[in-house]
């Protein structure tokens, strides 16, 4: 789990289908971790007996919440927020998903929590590839509320890769492998724009290249620590993304074809 620092040349999400959204350029800074889980696994269980699912946010020195949900084949709603810290219970659940909802439809809700009654839309306004530092994700939904509220959301399987708040920005990895180990992959590519050869400093790791609608153009393993080049003379001119992954972490890097 990362939180935006600086989005960089980076705008919010467009609406609309076969989308290809650059956030390359967010500056992130690690700040934890987010798993979701059976609410059964989980210490306050007992205390929301109507949730079946939970999302379990570990902020690193402050310490771990729980979201609590209920998600079946027509909704995912939201039970209770931060907990234990400082519990929000719905006593009217709040809708954030509707199952099946077709890009450009909209759901309102009506809820309740601990500050009263209160009513939100959600409308799914756009469908695409997002391009993060974390890596390449196609096949996602945006889903944006009344409430100054976004969400990309991998839809096979359902988890959120982006979640904007309104006050802020959280971007997340997939089977994150927990901070002590993030950061071992460096990467800086050169020259940029390039004609023939891009030098990469980087370590040993599993490489591909793809434009930025995500199609695979390059690919390759590289052999370090050490200075590596890859051969782009047979890319056409446009801008593209270098992938590294090393056992899973991913790195991204973009980069010119002159």
């Amino acid at each position: 789990m990362y939180v935006v620092t600086s989005p960089g040349s980076a705008t919010e999400p467009s609406d609309g289908a076969n989308q290809t959204w650059d956030l390359s350029s967010m500056t992130l800074q690690p700040i934890g971790t987010l798993d979701f889980t059976n609410a059964g696994n989980t210490p306050f269980a007992a205390m929301y007996p109507s949730a079946n699912w939970a999302w379990v946010q570990t902020v690193t020195g402050v310490g771990t919440d729980h979201m609590y949900l209920t998600i079946d084949i027509n909704v995912l709603e939201v039970v209770a927020t931060d907990v234990p810290s400082d519990p929000n219970y719905y006593i009217d659940p709040k809708r954030i998903l509707s199952f099946p909802m077709d890009l450009g439809q909209s759901q309102t809700d009506t809820y309740e929590d601990s500050d009263g009654p209160g009513t939100v839309t959600w409308t799914y306004s756009g469908h695409g590839t997002a391009i993060t530092p974390l890596g390449i994700f196609g096949n996602l939904a945006k889903v944006a509320s009344t409430e100054d509220e976004l969400t990309l959301w991998n839809t096979a399987p359902l988890h959120p890769i982006v979640i904007d708040d309104g006050n802020n920005v959280l971007v997340f990895a997939p089977g994150d492998v927990g901070l002590s180990e993030r950061g071992t992959l460096p990467v800086q590519a050169y020259p940029n724009p390039c004609a023939q050869d891009l030098f990469v400093e980087a370590y040993a790791a599993d490489w591909h290249i793809t434009d930025l609608a995500g199609r695979g153009m390059l690919g390759g393993r590289f052999h370090g620590p050490a200075l590596q080049r890859v051969d782009v003379s047979r890319l056409d001119p446009g801008t593209y993304v270098l992938v590294l992954d090393q056992n899973g972490q991913r790195r991204t890097v973009r980069f010119t074809k002159a």
